[in-house]
């Protein structure tokens, strides 16, 4: 559900699975596919062309944004999510983000997903193997300005405790939700009905992309868009960078477009989720299937544009971030490396003139928001859980390492990678290094305890279990530590 900690324990897979989109950075992955064209949306705590703060309950992604109230009873809170990429999340008053039993949280899909269904049917189908089939539509009404939502219910599995309901929201040019997660059924049952107040008090923000320079640009963009003049789109978007040199969106925009475009593929093959099935009008059985593939020349396009980007806005992070992850989705992974390591070199270079997402600034240093970031892309490979993959992995958090030596998160997915192999002596070493960067990680000591374990040192992982459990004593961390010193006693 919700992490406590950044650090990765190695018999947890995934601490928490978000209904998002791909983002372009995504932390961890039930890669529901978001994190919008560059990168996640985001509640802006700092302002971004103005000097005031939006209220609490605001998310902005790249396309759309929306404003939500708590329902009696509830607090929003913009502060507690945001060590996961959670904008704005919800829980009971007399609680907290950490130790509530039910809490909700909300986001915004990525710009590829701008009808809800497509976002959706994506979710289900990432989401299948823990989640098994959800119950679809259980309700459905309309915001507090007349946009359709409705409610899909996730019951809790064997592979997966929490209880959930997500509400999705169609909005214009993008698709918003808000997930109530709940730690047992009797919560569940007892506040899932706080969901719907949420999604009837929502109303749709204009996102920040429209006060920027290429304003006109982007409202004639997005109208192009809805009326498929696809011939006069990318006449559009050639006019407004030259004409708006300055707007990186223009830029961002152009390559998302490229990025974006599929070709018809007629095969045999059996239809996968999205394709058009194929039927013998003779047998009524399926022939083949049409799916849509990625153009290589759009996709090197796309790629070319960002590089370009690179370069006239070189302290925008999340345009580097986002052309390491179009490298990233065309599988070539030597020029995604090489964009991380000029990203790196550049803010370490440039530290405190980084910017995010429409030039807001990165919120925390330069030195914890960055290797943050090289710990998401490395997590991707993480989840592919396969030799070649692993050793990228490592590549990545290396780079972590040797950039960013004093933050935790490299050394822990180094010692995640030894782990995988086998070399517990290894990965003692680097998370032993993790733990003296924070001593106050409980996942680093979760780490050293169950790598104790593998090492026959049961009374080195009786200490790091204890220690875990005077720091965490009601989260989840501290759960799996109890858990384990009761297996100790056995031994």
């Amino acid at each position: 559900m919700r992490p406590n900690d950044k650090s990765r324990v190695f018999n947890m897979r995934s601490v928490k699975e978000q209904h998002q989109g791909v983002t372009i950075i995504n932390d961890m992955k039930t890669r529901m596919y978001i994190r919008g064209f560059l990168a996640l949306a985001t509640c802006l705590i700092s302002t971004v062309l103005s000097e005031e703060t939006p209220p609490p309950g605001t998310v902005y992604g790249p396309k759309a944004g929306f404003n939500i109230s708590a329902p009696e009873g509830w607090v929003v809170d913009n502060e507690s999510g945001k060590g996961q990429d959670l904008p704005c999340v919800l829980y009971p008053k007399n609680s907290s983000w950490s130790d509530a039993k039910t809490v909700m949280y909300a986001n915004v899909a990525g710009p590829e997903f701008e009808g809800v269904n497509g976002f959706v049917e994506t979710a289900i189908q990432e989401m299948k193997a823990k989640h098994g089939t959800p119950r679809e539509k259980i309700a459905s009404g309309k915001t507090k300005d007349g946009h359709d939502y409705f409610v899909n219910e996730y019951p809790a599995t064997k592979n997966y405790s929490q209880w959930e309901r997500v509400g999705y929201i169609q909005l214009p040019q993008g698709v918003a939700y808000i997930v109530l997660t709940s730690r047992d059924r009797a919560s569940y049952q007892k506040d899932s009905g706080a969901l719907e107040k949420v999604l009837q008090s929502l109303t749709y923000v204009e996102p920040k992309s429209e006060v920027a320079s290429g304003r006109e640009y982007a409202r004639r963009y997005r109208q192009l868009l809805d009326q498929h003049a696809e011939a006069q789109i990318e006449p559009l978007l050639t006019e407004w960078r030259e004409k708006a040199p300055d707007d990186p969106d223009g830029w961002i925009a152009s390559a998302n477009y490229y990025f974006n475009q599929r070709q018809p593929n007629i095969s045999q093959k059996k239809p996968g989720p999205g394709d058009i099935t194929l039927t013998d009008k003779k047998t009524g059985k399926a022939a083949g299937s049409i799916s849509f593939e990625q153009s290589k020349a759009d996709t090197n396009r796309a790629a070319e544009l960002l590089h370009e980007a690179t370069k006239k806005f070189p302290d925008h992070l999340d345009i580097w971030c986002g052309l390491a992850f179009m490298y990233q989705e065309s599988g070539d992974f030597d020029n995604e490396l090489s964009t991380l390591k000029k990203m790196v070199a550049y803010a370490r270079e440039h530290p405190t003139q980084l910017k995010w997402l429409k030039g807001a600034p990165l919120g925390e240093p330069a030195d914890k928001f960055v290797p943050e970031k090289l710990h998401e892309y490395g997590q991707y490979y993480e989840k592919k859980q396969n030799p070649e993959d692993d050793k990228r992995w490592f590549q990545i958090s290396t780079l972590a390492t040797e950039q960013y030596p004093n933050h935790p998160v490299g050394f822990n997915d180094a010692a995640g990678y030894w782990a995988d192999i086998g070399e517990w002596q290894k990965a003692r070493e680097s998370v032993e290094k993790a733990h003296r960067i924070d001593p106050k990680s409980v996942g680093a000591l979760l780490n050293l305890g169950n790598i104790s374990i593998e090492m026959k040192d049961f009374t080195g992982a009786r200490k790091y279990f204890e220690e875990a459990v005077k720091l965490d004593p009601n989260g989840q961390y501290g759960r799996e530590a109890k858990e384990a010193l009761q297996k100790l006693k056995k031994k």
